[in-house]
């Protein structure tokens, strides 16, 4: 049983992250098993990637990207596709560090990277440009965030933990800038562990844990979802979003809500923590101020029009039962 407490747990998010790796197991085993004499692969190979994963092997993104694409392709009577797909399954190695740091045209990531993008800016109504960094800007980024992690790791050493199970990789890139979008970070459950950012924004500490709570938030309920979806609402229907100019839909705006109040509790330890200078702290409690205001605008439009799972509501029950706290902590005694 998942415990939905809204304060990060890295023992929670390592068992989420196994059962996430044995899922994929339990799907490439099946899989397996039904191509057998049909399609063309090393069955060996394919055994011992799942055997992997079983046992708790932190594969990267890009073998849960193949894995989307196989699927995609056996459903499309696709086999030369799928046979492609399954040998280069077979050459996926995982990772010994809890995170790797790549830019977009790193060599280590080169022949994986067109399909990160195809995963990534996946719909067609809100389509975005994702591009190398400049190698400046990825040098300089690289090393302002490794530096924001340390003092994750000091000031909120459970928001760090939890990051450090979720994430695998970390994937700098930029925007266009003619573009309408600008990209600042995103991640994709077809990606599981992939963090993609912007390299040219989250200039400061506080701006990059900021974001490393936005998304990591984001992957949690990724997870949440794994057995159960957090809405029924179907995905074409959109509803006026208090955080988007446009319309999403309900499952945007629910994650959108959640993580507002994550980015909150964040903020809040932050500033508690007493290791910002003035400066960051004057961020940490406008971020505050915001991410309150966020909340509860989203947490309106999830109340009226939301048609929340059992587990969906479960996860939103509990950051609304922190936010009636932290909105209490603040009114005047």
């Amino acid at each position: 049983m998942i415990d939905f407490s809204l304060p990060p747990d890295g023992a929670r998010a390592a068992a989420i992250d196994r059962r996430m790796r044995a899922s994929l197991a339990d799907s490439l085993a099946y899989i397996g098993d039904e191509i057998r004499g049909l399609i063309d692969h090393d069955a060996a190979a394919l055994g011992q990637l799942v055997a992997a994963l079983r046992r708790g092997d932190r594969y990267p993104p890009s073998t849960f990207a193949l894995y989307t694409e196989l699927v995609l392709s056996l459903d499309g009577g696709e086999n030369d596709e799928a046979a492609e797909l399954l040998a280069l399954l077979a050459r996926e190695r995982p990772q010994v560090e809890p995170w790797r740091l790549h830019a977009l045209d790193d060599d280590a990531i080169a022949a994986t990277a067109p399909r990160y993008l195809r995963l990534m800016d996946s719909d067609p109504d809100n389509r975005f440009a994702m591009l190398p960094p400049p190698p400046a800007s990825a040098e300089a980024f690289a090393a302002r965030f490794r530096r924001a992690h340390r003092l994750l790791g000091v000031a909120i050493p459970e928001l760090a933990a939890e990051f450090d199970a979720l994430v695998s990789q970390v994937i700098l890139v930029t925007g266009d800038p003619k573009a309408k979008y600008q990209f600042d970070g995103g991640s994709s459950y077809m990606l599981w562990g992939g963090l993609f950012l912007n390299a040219e924004s989250h200039e400061t500490d506080v701006a990059l844990i900021e974001v490393m709570a936005h998304e990591s938030a984001h992957i949690l309920l990724f997870g949440y979802a794994c057995d159960e979806a957090l809405v029924n609402n179907d995905d074409d229907a959109l509803y006026p979003s208090p955080l988007r100019v446009d319309p999403r839909p309900m499952d945007g705006i629910y994650h959108a809500t959640y993580v507002s109040a994550r980015m909150h509790w964040a903020m809040s330890r932050l500033i508690a923590s007493g290791a910002l200078d003035d400066a960051g702290r004057h961020h940490a409690e406008q971020a505050c101020a915001a991410d309150l205001k966020n909340f509860e605008a989203g947490y309106g439009v999830v109340e009226r029009h939301g048609d929340l799972t059992a587990t969906g509501a479960a996860v939103m029950a509990a950051a609304r039962d922190y936010m009636d706290k932290a909105e209490r902590s603040t009114q005047p005694q």
